[in-house]
């Protein structure tokens, strides 16, 4: 079986039959999310579940297992997760082959929709959910994040040599940017506040109602760093409103700096240590690091993005980039809400 292959009636079957989710109404295929962890909605006369294929059990079965004590964690305290459900033996992951499955409660929830108060709610929670994993720190599971990684360094320079020139100045842009962020971060980073960080906050992790956040999902990527590098790379993805469908030429280079006040308002009031000003300084750069690494692998991986070419995608990236840059000071200052 490969494992990004669809949930078989059979493998759901036997799956479920190590819980005990009452009498079965309906199964239907769910598509969101990665691809490489297929999904299944399962209703029942006691509720509606997720049921999601994990990985192989070669992979990474450590950080399964703390991203399991992680939720755990966060749902004995409170924070709004999707609440793993226990098997018929008490486990909160099966096997079934070589895979390993979770089921989760189903959260009832909207996207984020680029609001003042949805940002504010989205930073709010992001700094209790740090708050509360911090005595979580020396379990985590070693990971790299997007800060520093010799590998998108290589990457870009590898997509520089294979391009014509007009692509090849953009990517060797894109590596300027990129090498000076880090040169920027790196001699502050030992020193940053430590936290357990979801690791890829975006909004389509982010459930809300009402604007208030009802769950955030989708903790592979959690580790061990600052956390200053979750909260930049929030930033960056909630003060972009970039329509589908919409053609590059119409996406906003600028950052939407009510929703950065917005986020950072919200990150600041629950914080029990505010941001300070190392932190507040190394924003801007976080930002410009993340943004060309989720370019780069993307780019690498696929050779495009949301079926457009690096000679469509990259003038963008830069003119992005380049605003970052120039106004440093006022994205540092609307975060801080001086």
């Amino acid at each position: 079986m490969v494992s990004g292959e669809p949930l078989s009636p059979r493998e759901i079957a036997e799956v479920l039959a190590h819980y005990q989710l009452g009498a079965l109404e309906s199964i239907r295929p769910f598509s969101a999310g990665s691809s490489r962890a297929p999904k299944a909605k399962i209703t029942t006369d006691s509720g509606v579940f997720l049921l999601k294929r994990l990985a192989p059990s070669r992979s990474d079965l450590d950080g399964m297992k703390f991203q399991h004590r992680l939720l755990h964690h966060l749902t004995s305290a409170g924070f709004p997760v999707a609440e793993l459900q226990l098997s018929s033996d008490n486990r909160t992951m099966v096997s079934h082959g070589e895979y390993h499955y979770e089921i989760s409660r189903w959260v009832n929830g909207h996207r984020y929709r680029f609001t003042p108060a949805a940002a504010k709610a989205s930073g709010a929670a992001m700094a209790a959910m740090h708050d509360l994993l911090v005595s979580m720190t020396e379990q985590a599971p070693l990971r790299r994040g997007y800060h520093d990684r010799p590998d998108v360094a290589r990457a870009v320079a590898k997509l520089a040599q294979e391009s014509d020139s007009d692509v090849r100045c953009g990517f060797e842009r894109l590596a300027d940017h990129l090498r000076a962020a880090r040169r920027d971060v790196r001699e502050h980073w030992s020193g940053l506040p430590l936290t357990v960080t979801h690791g890829d906050w975006h909004p389509g992790n982010v459930l809300l109602g009402d604007d208030r956040v009802v769950a955030v999902i989708d903790f592979e990527s959690a580790r061990a760093e600052p956390r200053v590098a979750d909260f930049s790379n929030g930033l960056l993805q909630f003060s972009l409103n970039r329509q589908a469908g919409t053609p590059v030429s119409e996406w906003p280079v600028a950052c939407d700096m009510e929703l950065l006040g917005a986020m950072g308002a919200g990150f600041q009031l629950v914080a029990r240590q505010r941001l300070d000003d190392t932190e507040l300084h190394c924003i801007p750069s976080l930002m410009i690091e993340a943004l060309a690494t989720e370019i780069i692998i993307t780019l690498r991986r696929r050779g495009q993005i949301r079926n457009l070419g690096p000679e469509v995608v990259l003038p963008w990236v830069i003119a992005r980039l380049d605003w970052i840059d120039d106004h440093r000071q006022a994205v540092i200052d609307v975060v801080a809400g001086t």
